[in-house]
């Protein structure tokens, strides 16, 4: 079966030799790459086109548009009916793209297979980073059910990280949702697939690892930017912001009532005992403040992007109107 991998990539330089040498130590090789490069400006798009130059099977566009925007025009020019995905800032385990396709393979029946991600714990590095990592672990979709199988973890839903579909999935969804600014595009997705009932397997060994943040701020940036995402398309809501729907609290209080349920949820003994047990007194200290700032700049960028939504992700909304799992 033949199949092509897609992705988009913005400023990524620094971890493109390494994707690059991922892709090319694969013991499935993809029969086609098709990168979408958002006019990137730090040497990304001159390595792109080097590769390019070296490897016909690369495919590059050059386009300045959204991240949701730029993999549907990846998809749409691929040659191939089925697509990989994944991110180009990951590092992809030998076997990824094998492991991903198999399950087509083994089963004609299978429409969509979600593959497994886990933070790079090379990069847990700061008592920052290891305080996420004591609170969230690994960061893995996948758990084991009753039986030992394995299942999505709670609110879980397919990633662009690690995720492969036929076209065919892809246009009776309406593509990813380009009126989204950046962030959440593949959970609006990831949400229609699952609601749609799709043929879906789940591919455990199939692994990327990205890299983690090692300051405050660069978690609660990304945070903020989550936030501002499920906000444009309405998902996830915060209790803090359902109240303040309601009329219950002040829009004030979203955010650091937001912070405070996030430090309530995720301080738990068991997780505290951990940086204990390892005599991480840093990483401990960070834990609240972690934990406390990511519900705090989330609730920040939900209530920013709730208003934008309203205006301008009208029809990223309407995908799921009907979904009860919203």
């Amino acid at each position: 079966m033949k199949f092509s991998l897609v992705t988009t990539c913005l400023n990524e330089v620094k971890s493109f030799d390494n994707w690059r040498a991922g892709v090319l130590a694969q013991t499935r090789q993809p029969d086609e790459i098709v990168v979408v490069d958002g006019e990137s400006r730090d040497g990304t798009t001159e390595a792109l086109r080097a590769w390019a130059a070296k490897d016909k099977r690369l495919r590059l566009r050059i386009k300045k548009c959204s991240v949701a925007r730029g993999r549907n025009i990846a998809i749409t020019i691929a040659n191939n009916e089925c697509v990989v995905s994944t991110d180009m800032g990951v590092r992809l385990d030998a076997r990824w793209l094998e492991e991903m396709v198999r399950p087509f393979e083994d089963d004609a029946s299978v429409q969509v297979v979600v593959g497994a991600y886990a933070a790079d714990e090379s990069s847990v590095v700061s008592p920052a980073a290891r305080a996420e990592y004591y609170i969230a672990g690994d960061g893995g979709p996948f758990c084991a059910d009753a039986s030992g199988r394995p299942a999505f973890r709670r609110g879980v839903v397919p990633s662009n990280r690690s995720v492969a579909y036929y076209r065919k999935v892809w246009r009776e969804l309406g593509g990813l949702p380009e009126d989204l600014t950046r962030c959440a595009d593949d959970s609006v997705f990831g949400r229609q697939i699952l609601h749609a009932g799709y043929r879906m397997a789940l591919a455990p060994k199939a692994m990327v690892y990205w890299t983690r943040p090692q300051r405050l701020r660069e978690f609660w940036k990304e945070q903020r930017g989550y936030g501002r995402g499920d906000g444009e398309a309405a998902i996830k809501m915060p209790f803090a912001f359902r109240l303040y729907r309601k009329g219950r609290v002040p829009r004030i209080l979203v955010a650091p009532l937001t912070g405070l349920r996030t430090a309530m949820k995720q301080l738990t003994w068991s997780r505290l005992a951990m940086a204990l047990r390892k005599g991480d007194l840093p990483g401990l200290l960070y834990m609240p403040l972690l934990a406390f700032g990511n519900g705090y700049h989330f609730g920040r960028g939900y209530l920013e992007g709730f208003s934008y939504g309203e205006k301008h992700c009208q029809a990223c909304r309407s995908r799921l109107a009907n979904y009860a799992g919203l």
